[in-house]
């Protein structure tokens, strides 16, 4: 393991979702048009947690998420911001948690690739990738059916691993 990851991986213990969460809703650009919903903030999370996993061989945060019908939700996240519904999440009134440098730009880099979509595009692109399929089979959960099984980590990095060696 190499200095970096080192110190990445012990500068992330005391990050949790809903921090990486604030940090993509001060991330969008307002100003430019840009939004972001609760199912596009489901989705972005998402990505980040699967990235980081394959590129860094440890979590980002430690919570998960579920093969929900819309695509992986993590249920803590989906309660904070259901109250927005369809709508943009409004810019956090909260003071910020201190990121470290690597780990803000790895969010950027999160950001720039996977926040020109909308969430209804990130939600069909999870449904057909295998982590939230596979969750989906274990739970025996068909179309359109509620599901809570959790979508595993392990899964979730092999998944991204051959997606960035060009396996997937």
């Amino acid at each position: 393991m190499n200095k970096r990851n080192k110190i990445s991986r012990i500068f992330q213990k005391n990050l949790t979702i809903v921090d990486i969460a604030d940090c993509f809703l001060r991330i969008v650009d307002r100003d430019s048009g840009s939004t972001i919903t609760p199912l596009k903030l489901q989705k972005i999370l998402y990505y980040a947690q699967g990235y980081y996993l394959a590129l860094n061989d440890c979590e980002l945060f430690k919570e998960d998420f579920q093969a929900w019908v819309h695509g992986p939700v993590n249920p803590k996240i989906y309660d904070m911001y259901k109250s927005y519904g369809y709508n943009s999440i409004d810019y956090p009134k909260t003071k910020p948690k201190k990121i470290e440098k690597n780990t803000l730009d790895f969010l950027y880099s999160i950001w720039d690739t996977f926040g020109i979509f909308d969430g209804k595009y990130l939600e069909s692109l999870t449904h057909t990738e295998d982590p939230w399929v596979i969750a989906r089979k274990k739970a025996n959960c068909h179309d359109g059916e509620s599901c809570t099984e959790i979508i595993t980590k392990k899964s979730m990095k092999e998944f991204f691993k051959k997606k960035i060696n060009g396996n997937s």
